[in-house]
């Protein structure tokens, strides 16, 4: 029996009265080649790509995965730990990283690194969400009434990976999905500390805080704005169950088996939604204004259901691009969950705070490994949406009661398309002179997307060398 072969844009399709709709499917078998390894007309299958924020730092002595020496100090700018590359077995996740246990075989910690983008000690902050994010410098603005104001010297990686697969005619429905989780932002000090993904130095984008704002922008097009009690989208779904029985009765047992979850998948989170507080499904752009439950944030329910979204999206081909800000730069996210009473930002510069800050990065961990663990356990072709991604994880600075852009928290995860070495912790160097620059990572993981790149960044930020530690042959 000849097998039928689908194309990847094949959609399941209805009508609900007059309304024409289209439901995107998940990679099925039918749309691979006969080795599962590329699209059954030779394309290769999609590999995505993900900026991960959180602000204000780590504990560097909580974070670093390999044993502290002596000399160690936490609450310095200068920690000494041991360095050089173990794989595998050979090293341990931290108390800070335990949360990503789950997942350590697609994990790449990178420390001893140095944000050269920033090494002019101009603005902490400001210096390290631009420098990390883009590899340029931030351009100073007049600051008004504020302490200080930036905007991004040039484009985010995120845009720059968009950009590069729209010139290969690789177009998506959406370029860049911008997701956050806390609206506890900092908006008076310029583009750099409110948004993380920038077109160009005047061109910022602003992060999709409600998840039902980011369902609506890549399932709901064609669900009518007065539409409040959700019958619509019912039927709509009901429609697309018929085509499914259609379909199925025509691809093998596997793909009847996708096509049934993600139908249930599109469902459940339907539900999961509409059980969030109003807090979260504030529409607009993300704002510092924030309708709290009780004068709580439930971050870890936006950030879950958020998670779900990114990897609908991905499994549907919607977007291959994405940015995910869980907390802001000098953001004033409270981690009540943690015991916190008061904001982050203003903790990380405390002594007396600092296990509460520890407690906070512990807590977006958390976040992050439900992100990796949803995307490893949903299949794409034969392998997983984990194995089909690079992740990169950063924040605004070492660590936040020194301000120091000397030893960048980073975290690499997914195996980029099987581009990218993972399980392993590489420390380069206690030597900040002698630092790889954390612009070598953007340059390593922008070669997945495009093998012509040959640099990023620009003035100290500039790099033109990849990070080999992390790259398969």
């Amino acid at each position: 029996m000849k097998k039928l072969v689908l194309s990847r844009r094949t959609m399941l399709r209805g009508a609900v009265g007059s309304t024409l709709f289209g439901l995107s499917l998940p990679l099925l078998d039918a749309m691979l080649d006969s080795h599962g390894e590329a699209l059954a007309d030779g394309t290769p299958l999609p590999v995505r790509f993900m900026t991960w924020f959180f602000g204000n730092g780590v504990r560097l002595d909580q974070w670093v995965p390999s044993a502290a020496v002596e000399g160690n100090n936490p609450d310095g700018d200068d920690p000494r730990f041991e360095t050089g590359l173990w794989e595998g077995d050979a090293w341990s996740l931290s108390e800070e990283l335990a949360p990503l246990a789950n997942v350590k075989s697609h994990l790449s910690v990178l420390t001893g690194l140095y944000n050269r983008a920033g090494s002019q000690n101009r603005r902490g902050h400001h210096d390290g969400v631009a420098g990390c994010l883009s590899g340029h410098p931030f351009i100073a603005l007049d600051p008004g009434n504020a302490n200080y104001a930036s905007k991004f010297g040039g484009p985010s990686i995120d845009q720059v990976v968009a950009s590069r697969l729209a010139a290969q005619g690789i177009e998506s429905y959406i370029p860049v999905l911008n997701v956050g989780v806390s609206k506890r932002l900092t908006d008076v000090e310029g583009p750099s500390l409110w948004h993380i993904s920038h077109k160009g130095p005047d061109e910022p984008v602003s992060s999709i805080h409600s998840p039902q704002d980011v369902y609506d922008a890549l399932f709901g097009n064609y669900v009518p704005v007065d539409d409040p009690s959700g019958k619509l989208r019912v039927a709509m779904l009901d429609a697309a169950a018929k085509d499914a029985k259609r379909l199925q009765s025509r691809v093998g047992s596997a793909d009847k088996q996708r096509i049934d979850a993600h139908l249930g998948s599109i469902a459940a989170l339907q539900k999961k939604i509409q059980a969030i507080p109003p807090a979260c499904t504030k529409p607009g752009a993300p704002s510092i204004t924030n309708e709290d439950n009780e004068g709580q944030e439930p971050l870890e329910e936006v950030a879950k259901t958020m998670a779900d979204l990114v990897a609908l999206a991905w499994s549907c081909d919607l977007t291959r691009v994405a940015s995910w800000q869980q907390s802001g730069s000098v953001g004033g996210t409270v981690y009540w969950m943690t015991g916190a009473t008061t904001e982050e930002h203003g903790l990380s510069h405390e002594p007396g705070g600092q296990v509460l800050i520890n407690g906070a990065v512990i807590f977006n961990m958390t976040c992050l490994a439900y992100l990796l663990e949803k995307l490893q356990a949903t299949t794409d072709g034969t392998n997983s949406l984990l194995d089909q991604s690079a992740i990169m994880v950063v924040s605004d600075a070492a660590q936040g009661i020194t301000h120091s852009n000397w030893d960048m928290p980073f975290l690499v995860a997914g195996k980029g398309g099987g581009k990218l070495k993972t399980d392993l912790h590489y420390r380069a160097t206690n030597d900040r002179g002698a630092a790889p620059n954390t612009s070598d990572v953007l340059l390593t993981l922008l070669k997945i997307y495009d093998s012509t790149a040959t640099e990023v960044g620009s003035a100290e930020g500039y790099s033109n060398v990849e990070l080999a530690q992390i790259k398969n042959a």
